[in-house]
């Protein structure tokens, strides 16, 4: 039998091509492709300086260090989220500050975020999640008022926008993810982008373990001593080979965005009149890119119960994989992970939509090269299913 990947990267000559040039060149740790690469997506999202990194977690943890988190500062995030959003915090011995999610966007309750807010409140990250921006003009409402930084995980959201901004344009810094399920891919990979060319600067220090200069910037100038160490940095830099990797793959966004909202489309219509799953949802000054299709079992088709959602849930992916056909849930309820369930003590009750979030959804097979026949597959499989209930 025939399977359906989740996702798959499109890779073609051009990439391989691609990253035979630093390979041939003998320069393959951050040099000029790197440079190319950050100034090429910073002309995509229409502003900002960058800086590539080895990956969105890493730029995570370099943007809270360029805000200056320390030990027992707090920083709230949305609680339905990757657990690396989380982690980049406890990195820091910061407290992360988990508010629920509005269950139809699966993004931060902009509502409940100011009854969070304390004296050590520093930063409030937005996740715009699987493509969709957070509700943005509320959480820089609120970041004035409390003078408080915004930190965007735009891990998801390359190609989003909301009225008229690309995601991570909004706050102090944005971070985004090349990882080979995201719009386009460098293996791993992550940038780091911002409208301040200081913090730009520490940034790039910071990913080369706090270098004055940079090895291409000695090279250039012919430097043959070492570098000052002015600040305690890490080794999240990005190599060439993924830089010339992503080169090629910007080369390809245009197209790739628009190939995913014709596939998102071709789901949304045969599927949103089901009552028993909920489809995503937007409105119109959002522009969603779809780095996931992600549904859920509409608990109130089955009188709220969420037992039963999840068992549905559960019985659903079970039905795809036994007809080739892999899928995951949407992304953690982080909260009620092990490390920060023991940490903090937090109950599922807490993040009542977080937890229905992460045991209701289903994320549908969504990639480039998806034919129109495995979508209808995909469309079948779950009438199919509908009618067993």
């Amino acid at each position: 039998m025939k399977t359906i990947p989740l996702t798959k990267p499109y890779i073609d000559e051009e990439e391989l091509k691609a990253v035979l040039e630093p390979l041939k060149s003998g320069w393959l740790v951050q040099g000029t492709k790197v440079v190319e690469f950050e100034k090429v997506f910073s002309n995509f999202i229409g502003d900002g300086y960058t800086c590539a990194v080895s990956n969105c977690t890493a730029a995570l943890h370099i943007a809270l260090t360029l805000l200056g988190i320390k030990e027992n500062d707090e920083v709230i995030l949305p609680a339905f989220t990757y657990v690396a959003t989380a982690n980049a915090i406890e990195y820091l011995k910061a407290k992360p500050v988990f508010v629920d999610i509005n269950i139809d966007t699966f993004n931060i309750k902009t509502e409940d975020i100011e009854k969070k807010i304390t004296n050590k409140t520093k930063v409030i990250i937005p996740v715009h999640l699987f493509g969709l921006c957070a509700d943005i003009d509320p959480i820089l409402n609120l970041a004035n008022k409390y003078k408080l930084k915004i930190v965007e995980d735009a891990a998801c959201a390359l190609g989003s926008y909301y009225k008229d901004t690309h995601a991570g344009l909004f706050g102090d810094i944005g971070c985004f993810s090349f990882h080979p399920r995201k719009i386009i891919t460098t293996g791993e990979g992550g940038m780091i982008v911002t409208k301040h060319k200081p913090l730009i600067e520490k940034a790039k220090s910071l990913r080369d373990h706090g270098a004055k200069t940079s090895d291409l910037q000695r090279h250039n100038n012919k430097l043959f001593l070492m570098p000052e160490f002015n600040e305690l940095g890490f080794n999240y830099r990005m190599t060439d080979i993924q830089a010339s990797i992503g080169l090629s793959q910007m080369k390809k966004v245009p197209d790739l965005l628009a190939k995913r909202k014709e596939m998102a489309q071709r789901y949304h219509d045969p599927l949103s009149d089901i009552p028993w799953i909920k489809i995503p949802v937007y409105e119109k000054n959002y522009l969603h890119s779809y780095q996931a299709y992600v549904l859920r079992i509409n608990k109130n088709y089955f009188n709220g119960d969420m037992k039963i959602a999840n068992s549905i849930r559960n019985r659903l992916v079970e039905y795809f994989t036994k007809n080739g056909i892999f899928t995951r849930p949407g992304t953690h309820a982080v909260p009620t992970l092990g490390y920060y369930k023991n940490k903090y003590g937090f109950k599922n009750s807490d993040f009542p939509a977080s937890v229905e979030a992460e045991t209701t959804t289903i994320t549908l097979p969504l990639f480039y090269q998806l034919k129109d026949e495995e979508q209808e597959k995909v469309v079948k499989t779950i009438k199919e299913f509908g009618e067993k209930i």
